[in-house]
């Protein structure tokens, strides 16, 4: 208490330095650098600009990193034992895996190239979907609300894991493969209104690849009917789920057509889809 008696105590921030009088003969600027010291953020290389554009470079990062986690996890939940399946669309001969992660390549620089307003949508349309799959977690809502390739990479890799897609899913009568036919070109005249694909098309980029491409697809759905009662069960019910989920829009009509043609439910896309 010594210390307190008779003054200000004894401390490390009381002005030693007594600022420069009125009266004195300095300069105003003199006073105002002896007041405001200079450091590094009067760098004239310090800028607003500058930030902003390391922000969004370590956003893009974090981004794709999150990307890179989901699509990671959701193969690890398709093949458990890293062993891919028979209905695996990478290839049946040599090469053709090879081409196909190769068009991969091609198409993610493909989209780069796409118009500010398809990008646009394809942004709020994949954080729409990601959003509905998201189980009400407040926490997931806002990294797939943040990061756009994480929201991306989240609905295609729930719906791979699934396996709610129509390359799976087989239909069993002939008015579910009507139904999943007419829905697949419903699909295809929305995203496709002018009849020209966009860049985002990953068929082929060279002669021969788009019809490889076409084989192989067909070579998926002859493979998809090998497989076992129980896997075929599960791979309809989730179709059906997804679609009740993600493009039911509260109708009953449309959810009791799902659960009756899984197949239907499974041609169903979100508008952000690429053909």
């Amino acid at each position: 208490m010594a210390a307190f008696v008779g003054g200000v105590p004894s401390s490390s921030f009381v002005l030693k330095n007594k600022l420069p009088s009125v009266s004195s003969k300095r300069s105003p600027s003199a006073i105002q650098m002896s007041i405001y010291p200079q450091t590094g953020l009067t760098n004239t290389r310090f800028s607003v600009r500058r930030v902003k554009k390391t922000a969004e470079k370590r956003v893009a990062a974090a981004d794709a990193y999150f990307a890179r986690s989901v699509t990671r996890q959701y193969k690890n939940t398709a093949v458990p034992f890293g062993v891919y399946l028979p209905q695996c669309t990478e290839g049946t001969i040599k090469g053709m895996a090879e081409e196909k992660r190769s068009a991969a390549l091609s198409r993610e620089f493909r989209l780069k190239q796409r118009s500010p307003a398809m990008k646009a949508h394809a942004l709020f349309e994949n954080r729409k979907q990601a959003i509905i799959g998201a189980h009400n977690c407040s926490y997931e809502e806002k990294l797939v609300s943040k990061y756009p390739a994480l929201a991306a990479a989240f609905v295609l890799g729930m719906t791979e894991a699934s396996r709610a897609c129509s390359r799976y899913v087989v239909p069993e009568t002939v008015a579910e493969e009507y139904m999943a036919s007419a829905v697949d070109k419903q699909m295809k005249m929305r995203a496709v209104k002018g009849g020209v694909y966009s860049l985002s098309c990953a068929e082929g980029v060279a002669k021969g690849q788009a019809e490889q491409a076409r084989v192989s697809a067909l070579g998926t759905a002859f493979r998809s009917a090998q497989k076992g009662a129980s896997a075929t069960t599960a791979e309809r019910y989730n179709a059906a789920k997804y679609g009740r989920v993600f493009h039911g829009h509260g109708c009953e009509h449309e959810e009791q057509e799902f659960n009756k043609f899984p197949a239907c439910a499974a041609a169903m896309r979100p508008s952000s889809y690429g053909y």
